[in-house]
């Protein structure tokens, strides 16, 4: 439905922008198709469900800030390989974080790396329950963490660990709640100075980032900015 209503949206700017437009979303489509296939795929390996997107109005929410979510949907297992493979630090001493975390498929890829811990933190309770149970269910022979578990919360109200961070984003809610969450952060980071690295992807807000906390951008690309502690590296 949504890829129709795309569709129809694109068919009706003018004749000068609609057939770039429409030649973009065709050549889109395999790759959108590919993309589908190997999360299906990764669901089956793994035994277990990650996939699909679901509307926040249809969940049990905790918290006064559903108004401010985004609809889950799942980052592509093969992104957040690469995104982590690229982070080039002692994974062992970081704990691994990912706001709204949904079903919990990041997690249980970042669980195929050495940290500390993983932690998710989703305030729907229907994706809590069901990253639980992805958790429990989860199967590879390449994990190296089982230090792993989703919290039940709303995220300005979660206090990081003191620990190293890696803190993940995939646009799960917009200033509302991502302003307080950054000040919190902050907050952590001044009373407890540590290495601290943001992946945000889809970073519609990343200025946010850099004017609520002392972090800084230190790379730009297609689908999204890291930004880290500028003085510990």
């Amino acid at each position: 439905m949504r890829e129709a209503q795309a569709t129809i949206a694109t068919l009706r700017v003018p004749w000068g922008g609609w057939p770039a437009r429409v030649s973009a979303m065709l050549a889109n489509i395999p790759r959108n198709l590919v993309g589908e296939a190997r999360s299906l795929m990764y669901d089956w390996r793994h035994r277990v469900r990650t996939c699909g997107t679901v509307e926040l109005a249809k969940l049990t929410t905790k918290g006064d800030n559903a108004h401010h979510g985004v609809f889950y949907q799942p980052t592509h297992p093969k992104l957040l390989v690469e995104v982590l493979s690229n982070l080039d630090i002692p994974y062992d001493r970081y704990v691994f974080i990912d706001l709204g975390s949904g079903k919990g498929r990041t997690l249980l890829v970042a669980s195929e790396f050495p940290f500390q811990e993983v932690l998710g933190v989703e305030f729907a309770r229907e994706l809590h329950e069901t990253a639980c149970e992805n958790i429990r269910r989860y199967r590879s022979g390449s994990q190296k963490t089982r230090n792993i578990r989703s919290i039940h919360a709303d995220a300005i109200e979660f206090e990081f660990p003191a620990s190293p961070l890696v803190l993940f984003l995939a646009n799960p809610f917009g200033p509302g709640v991502l302003v307080p969450v950054l000040r919190n952060l902050q907050t952590s980071l001044a009373s407890h100075p540590r290495d601290t690295i943001v992946l945000y992807v889809a970073p519609f807000h990343g200025d946010l980032v850099e004017r609520e906390t002392r972090l800084t951008c230190v790379e730009r690309s297609v689908y999204h900015n890291t930004y880290r502690t500028p003085t510990i590296q």
